[in-house]
């Protein structure tokens, strides 16, 4: 059964349902995933499990944090994977009772501050939480050095160095650094092959040379994820053979120039010629051929989802999803399966087995000596 979606649509964040015109796709073998249930349970065995962190644009607000996909995998390892990070992902995160001492894997599309917001709460503050082992980011080189993700994780460090010097003595210690890994920004390429999961990079266009989007692959299934771009034929051919495409997608300028309080010839320069328009997303979405669509990165409202989804469909007839905050896809070889996950808005982090890599603990650093005499003690 589709469902269409226009601006009556009830949205998530008002107690409603993911926008989705095809909440089923195939034949998915065991009914669908329960709603109940926080987090919704362990990745069903050889399936690939997609969560939507961050569906929202650059600012923030309660219904949508900014850009960030957390991709499962059913392996025997669990492995799960940050595609971005933008500010808030990680609230909705930590709401899924995943172990937070397996947050260590992180590729980052570009350099945006909406795509990399939550990367120092991961790196300090969930090694705090439990996380033992460095991060590992992966991003993309830049024209100059200055301007790719190693010199990015570098200033991070730098920036946060009261943060470091306060973690001697806490051992939490060894898992606040990042070990970078930077992937080429011109050519399609490997760039992550474990546990029977291979990531691949593929340039995309967005204002500077310096943006991808990354492709996973396991067990014959396949994600694309296109971070920011205008519609790029490099897009396109990564998508051979996916099952699920996230496709960046903006208001039409009409609409983002009434919505965002800009003149109409700077609203078109934003959508058109640095993002993706709903009625160009379509022909993405046309060309590329994925069993199931999303439209992500859209300021989702009732003056935005229907607009888009009637420009979206001059281009498009297959099924289509508007991501929204906590939106799920489960992907089988039988079918796939959307729907909104149940997180615990209390959750602390769960703490898993660690491998406990990198520095041994420093010793915890003396007090000043003022503090003898100011400090209150009963």
């Amino acid at each position: 059964m589709n469902h269409e979606i226009n601006d009556l649509t009830e949205l998530a964040y008002d107690g409603g349902a993911s926008l989705t015109t095809t909440p089923v796709v195939g034949e998915p073998r065991g009914g669908p995933e329960p709603t109940d249930v926080v987090g919704g349970g362990a990745v069903p065995d050889g399936a690939i499990r997609v969560t939507i962190l961050g569906s929202g644009d650059p600012f923030v607000n309660r219904s949508q944090a900014s850009a960030s996909v957390l991709i499962e995998v059913g392996n025997e390892q669990g492995d799960f994977f940050f595609f971005d990070l933008g500010s808030g992902a990680l609230a909705n995160f930590n709401g899924l009772h995943l172990p937070v001492t397996d947050t260590t894997k992180v590729f980052l599309t570009h350099l945006h501050a909406d795509h990399v917001g939550d990367v120092p709460t991961l790196v300090w503050s969930l090694a705090k939480a439990g996380r033992r082992d460095p991060v590992e980011l992966w991003g993309p080189g830049g024209e100059r050095p200055e301007l790719g993700t190693r010199a990015y994780a570098q200033h991070l460090e730098t920036a946060h160095a009261w943060d470091m010097e306060s973690l001697c003595g806490h051992p939490g210690q060894s898992g606040a650094h990042t070990e970078v890994n930077e992937v080429p920004f011109e050519t399609t390429s490997i760039v992550y092959d474990r546990n029977g999961v291979q990531v691949s990079s593929f340039p995309v266009i967005h204002i500077l040379n310096g943006a991808v989007g990354y492709r996973v692959d396991y067990n014959g299934l396949s994600v694309v994820f296109s971070g920011d771009t205008r519609p790029s034929h490099t897009l396109v051919h990564a998508c051979d053979g996916a099952d699920l495409l996230i496709h960046e997608t903006f208001p039409s300028a009409s609409v983002y120039a009434t919505k965002a309080g800009v003149p109409l010839p700077f609203a078109e320069q934003i959508v058109n010629g640095v993002h993706t328009s709903p009625a160009a997303v379509g022909g993405v979405f046309a060309r590329a051929g994925a069993r199931m669509s999303v439209m992500w990165h859209l300021a989702v409202d009732h003056e935005t989802v229907g607009p888009v989804m009637t420009d979206m469909r001059t281009r498009y007839d297959g099924p289509v999803t508007i991501a929204q905050d906590l939106t799920r896809f489960t992907i089988t070889k039988d079918g796939i399966t959307t729907g909104q996950v149940t997180i615990d808005p209390y959750a602390w982090p769960v703490v898993g087995p660690t491998k406990v890599t990198g520095p041994p603990m420093s010793a915890p650093k003396p007090p000043p000596a003022w503090w003898a005499d100011a400090l209150i003690s009963d």
